[in-house]
């Protein structure tokens, strides 16, 4: 059986923006951001070895009116067999107040922290790469999400929330429901967040996302996953650290658990030396061996991550990183990436 709250949300966030009275003489103002990056590998394992071009990506940013916004990310990217062109994001969203915003389209699902906070684009990131279980194309978590949210800040109060509903994961795990859901249950997703005020940079906060996975057989596994964070980014001090718990449940009397962290600090020098930032990071994955859905896809991982980041111009960095990575408690593989990273502002009229 379908439920009816998500169904109601899902009618009430698209039909908001249509709701708005526009005026059809005002156009529209437009910004953007270009984002590009390039690597070199070496590997003392089985990766691949030396240059490799990273994305090259797009993001746009319109006003169509006071209140009416459209955002939209698009990306290219290098594939052994030449290049995909994916529409990473894109959002239309009517924002009431502070308290109330109101969107359709497609995120980066707000389960994790550094799914949000940082986009295709890795100039905008401190390391080369993203944690494991949360990179792009990753099986653990719905990495995209297509739907519709609501999200805000509570009045006279340092909370801020968001509340989706719409497609869950694709058949490949990995995607997203582009097409539409593939199963007869919608995705629910419920977050929040406490900054204060008074603790510039401190932020804590988690989420929660109810699904079903679809399976190959008929009984679609239940999937409920939990979240929780706690960051804090004063500019010269990075710190943060991630729990996601993935529950999986097929007939009721068979559930099984899995979970992710990582803890990531970087420290940026002072002085004469401000461009330059040292940071690490420990990452691991613990997979039920029994998962109905991850078990025979998703191995045991753990990583430590040591690197220095350099901005060598102000939208230019050059990033240096040391990995060693086991995986399904096998022997640890290392590999060391130099990567260069750049953003382009552009602005329209």
């Amino acid at each position: 059986m379908r439920r009816p709250l998500p169904w109601a949300l899902t009618w009430v966030l698209c039909l908001a923006p249509a709701l708005v009275a526009q005026d059809p003489t005002a156009g529209p103002t437009v910004q953007a951001f270009l984002f590009g990056d390039a690597l070199y590998t070496v590997d003392d394992g089985d990766g691949p070895e030396g240059f490799k071009l990273g994305q090259i990506v797009a993001h746009g940013n319109a006003t169509l009116s006071e209140r009416v916004l459209f955002f939209g990310e698009m990306s290219i990217t290098a594939r052994s067999t030449g290049y995909g062109l994916g529409m990473e994001r894109a959002i239309l969203r009517y924002e009431a107040n502070d308290a109330l915003k109101v969107s359709v389209g497609r995120y980066h699902t707000p389960i994790s922290y550094w799914n949000t906070a940082f986009h295709h684009g890795l100039w905008l990131q401190g390391s080369v790469a993203r944690p494991e279980a949360v990179k792009f194309g990753s099986r653990f978590i719905p990495v995209h999400f297509v739907g519709a949210m609501a999200e805000g800040q509570l009045p006279n109060s340092p909370v801020f929330y968001q509340v989706g509903v719409g497609n869950g994961r694709s058949t490949n795990i990995a995607g997203a429901g582009d097409f539409g859901d593939v199963n007869s249950e919608r995705a629910v997703i419920l977050s929040a967040s406490l900054r204060p005020a008074s603790l510039f940079g401190f932020r804590v906060g988690g989420g929660l996302y109810f699904d079903k996975v679809p399976s190959a057989d008929e009984v679609d596994p239940d999937e409920r996953i939990a979240s929780g964070y706690l960051v804090w980014d004063r500019g010269s001090l990075d710190l943060i650290t991630e729990y996601i718990a993935v529950r999986h449940d097929r007939d009721g009397s068979s559930a099984t658990s899995s979970n992710a962290y990582y803890v990531h600090a970087g420290l940026r020098l002072p002085g004469e030396l401000r461009d330059v930032t040292p940071y690490a990071r420990y990452e691991s994955m613990d997979i039920d061996a029994t998962d109905a859905v991850f078990g025979s896809v998703i191995p045991d991982y753990e990583a430590i991550v040591v690197g220095i980041r350099y901005n060598f111009d102000a939208l230019a960095t050059l990033k240096i990183e040391y990995r060693n990575v086991t995986a399904d408690g096998g022997e640890g593989q290392s590999a060391l990436f130099f990567q260069t990273s750049f953003a382009i502002p552009m602005f329209g009229g």
